[in-house]
């Protein structure tokens, strides 16, 4: 296998490689048109593990070939994310590396797309945004797009969101009650990249599916789905969600049945769709802000839902 080396960082008196590309991995792709980049991080943001799903789903379903390997030594903090080590009888037996690149995989018709996971960057998000930017402009990647979850206060029986380029003013007027409004927050690497591709010129955009926050701990194939189909119509990719619509089928049912088992959960949500409906009324001024629950206040109502979910998820179409 041959591998060149890119992307140096200073580490004291040394120059370290921050990324190496697979030379063979890099040939399959000179007779393709201009991919598309897929991608999203373990470490950020992830309400119902929505964009974690949608990378499993993915290299499921694809000979995944790993193209860009990323030197994790340079961007991951150990001390803070300690990767898991077994020990046996006769000593230490297994060491789980942290693992962050960039794999060539197909979609459904068989069209080369590249997927980029893996634990997002504790340090040096510069010179990692920077090095995304020379794959991109070295493979020719006509559009990168990041992948994932946010919470949100929609119960899980109006529709769920998914906010890209066309609509992102929906996700400002949510949180801030009106679209012309910006927000200040703190950055990940997954913002960063987009912004920088957008600085040098390269098509970035990233999809944000919104989540029941009552669901946003576990894995939900419902937000999964809806996600992808919205990739799907703004790359022109063409997924196969039969697992994922399965397991959202299964999700609906287990739902369901905790809702009628709960009394008190069903009216919870009934109230959940009262103030949701009016939701549009606040935004045009006519009712306070303060006629919404607070994020406490929801939470509250549901802890007692989340606390009785079964953790034995072996019915779910996504258990090894």
């Amino acid at each position: 296998m041959l591998c060149r080396a890119y992307g140096k960082v200073n580490m004291g008196e040394t120059m370290e490689k921050l990324y190496t590309i697979n030379d063979e991995v890099a040939a399959k792709l000179e007779q393709s048109e201009a991919p598309v980049l897929l991608y999203a991080f373990d470490g950020f943001v992830d309400s119902g593990i929505a964009a974690g799903l949608a990378i499993g789903d993915l290299v499921n379903q694809s000979e995944s070939e790993r193209l860009v390997t990323f030197n994790t030594d340079a961007l991951i903090d150990y001390r803070s994310r300690r990767p898991p080590m077994t020990f046996s009888a006769e000593g230490w037996s297994d060491y789980h590396q942290p693992r962050l690149g960039i794999d060539l995989v197909h979609d459904a018709d068989g069209s080369p797309f590249l997927l980029m996971y893996g634990p997002e960057p504790d340090s040096r998000w510069e010179a990692f945004a920077e090095a995304i930017i020379e794959v991109v402009e070295t493979f020719d990647v006509r559009l990168a797009v990041g992948l994932h979850g946010m919470p949100s206060a929609a119960p899980h029986t109006r529709e769920w969101k998914v906010t890209g380029p066309g609509n992102a003013g929906e996700l400002i007027k949510q949180v801030a009650g009106k679209s012309d409004a910006k927000l200040q927050m703190p950055g990940s690497a997954m913002a960063l990249t987009e912004f920088k591709l957008r600085e040098v010129g390269r098509e970035a955009q990233t999809f944000v599916v919104h989540v029941p926050h009552y669901l946003t701990q576990m894995p939900s194939p419902i937000a999964t789905t809806k996600l992808m189909k919205e990739v799907g119509v703004a790359t022109g990719l063409s997924f196969d969600l039969s697992r994922l619509e399965k397991g959202a089928d299964v999700q609906r049912e287990q739902i369901d049945r905790q809702i009628s088992e709960q009394p008190e959960l069903a009216e919870a949500i009934k109230k959940m769709e009262e103030e949701w409906d009016r939701l549009p009324t606040v935004f045009s001024g006519e009712l306070p802000a303060q006629a919404l629950p607070s994020g406490d206040e929801l939470a509250a109502e549901f802890e007692r839902f989340l606390a009785s979910q079964n953790d034995d998820d072996s019915a779910s179409p996504f258990t090894e």
